[in-house]
This record gives C-alpha cells, sequence and structure tokens, in this order.
C-alpha cells in the first residue's frame, strides 16, 4: 500500500498522527462507554484484544478505502508520492482495504460472539470465516500482480510473523497443558492477527516505506 520515498513528508506524517489520535481517542472513548456490554457473560482478555486488534483493521482498511475512494484526499492521507501515484496503484490499494476492512470485521464479531454476547457464536465462527477466505482470494488475485519490492515485503512480513509467533504460541500452549496457564481460544486469534499486523509494519518499516511522501 506504501510507495518507498527518500525522505518523510513531515506535514503529511503530523496530518497521518492527528488522525489516527483522533479516531483512536474517539474509539476507545466509545468501547468504554459501550463496548464491554457486547462481549459474551465471562468475557476473557482474549475477547477484548480480539476485538481491539479487530477495530484496527478495520480503521486501517476504511482510511485506504477513502483514499481510494478520493484520490486527492488519499494523496495526502496515504504513504503515496501524488495523486498520479495513487491511481497507479488503486487496483492494489482497493483490495488491500477489502481484505482489511473485511478481516477487521471477522475478528470483531468473532470478539462479541458466543453465550451472553451481541451475536450468536455460530455467527462469529462464520463471520472469521468467511473474511479469512475473502483475504486468501484477493491475496491470491493480487500476488501475480506484486512486482519485486511488494512480493519481498510480502515473504518478509510471513516470516516476521511466523519467527514470533512460533515461540510465543508454543511456550503458552505448553504452560496451559501443565496447568500454568490457561489457552484463550480468542487471545490465540489475537495473537495471530495482531502479530500478523506487526510483522507487516515491520517489513515495510525496514525498507523505508512507511516514510510519508
Amino acid at each position: 500500500m506504501m510507495r518507498e520515498t527518500a525522505r518523510p513528508g513531515w506535514g503529511k506524517l503530523a496530518l497521518q498522527a492527528l488522525l489516527g489520535g483522533v479516531v483512536g481517542a474517539a474509539g476507545a472513548m466509545a468501547w468504554s462507554a459501550y463496548g464491554t456490554d457486547l462481549l459474551p457473560d465471562e468475557p476473557a482478555i482474549g475477547a477484548g484484544a480480539l476485538a481491539g486488534v479487530g477495530l484496527v483493521y478495520g480503521v486501517m482498511g476504511l482510511f485506504v478505502a477513502l483514499g481510494v475512494i478520493w484520490p486527492g484526499l488519499g494523496s495526502r492521507l496515504l504513504n503515496v508520492a501524488d495523486r498520479e501515484d495513487l491511481v497507479d496503484q488503486r487496483a492494489m490499494l482497493a483490495g488491500g482495504a477489502i481484505a482489511c476492512t473485511g478481516l477487521g470485521a471477522g475478528l470483531f464479531v468473532m470478539a462479541i460472539a458466543g453465550p451472553g454476547g451481541a451475536v450468536p457464536g455460530i455467527w462469529g465462527v462464520l463471520a472469521l470465516a468467511g473474511s479469512i477466505v475473502l483475504l486468501g482470494a484477493i491475496t491470491i488475485v493480487q500476488w501475480g500482480r506484486y512486482d519485486e519490492l511488494y512480493l519481498n515485503v510480502s515473504l518478509e512480513s510471513g516470516a516476521i510473523t511466523l519467527i514470533l509467533l512460533l515461540p510465543i504460541l508454543m511456550i503458552w500452549a505448553a504452560l496451559a497443558h501443565i496447568g500454568a496457564a490457561t489457552l484463550d481460544p480468542l487471545g490465540v486469534i489475537a495473537l495471530i492477527a495482531g502479530l500478523t499486523l506487526f510483522g507487516t509494519f515491520v517489513a515495510t518499516g525496514r525498507r523505508g516505506l512507511l516514510h510519508p511522501a
């Protein structure tokens, strides 16, 4: 979703920080006021974490979608060189926005599903499964369109995610096996989704793709 640049655009960086702060503060206030009522009767920490990760994915996807719909706004908000650069990448950005928003929605619905939750448990499973299928389909379609830079970033982000995920998940499961910890299913999903996002940011940041143009 981003193009490499030689130097960061501090004005764009300030705008991104401002909008991120405003949206984050509004989301936190709304969640503190109404969010806990959506969770199941006995929400584990994992349910809240999963809802938070889902909201992050959803907000990211919506921001990119706005940029795709309104290129003038997108060129000021997203990490692209200019309006023409955004238009050139519109197909890739649109696919990423749909996948990111869909996955965020699936994660959030799964977090609030279950006994006493806002939706029945099966709805959460279907929403999450549907979002994963959508993500996989979009990834397969766009994989062949990646240039060498995007392909390397994609592979590197996956490797970083796996390197972080395996030891954490294995040790967590081992502790749960001996009764020293509880393996929270929603926490596992939140961990996978969160580390995937973290791995993507690390991979893109290593190549200078997070610098606003």
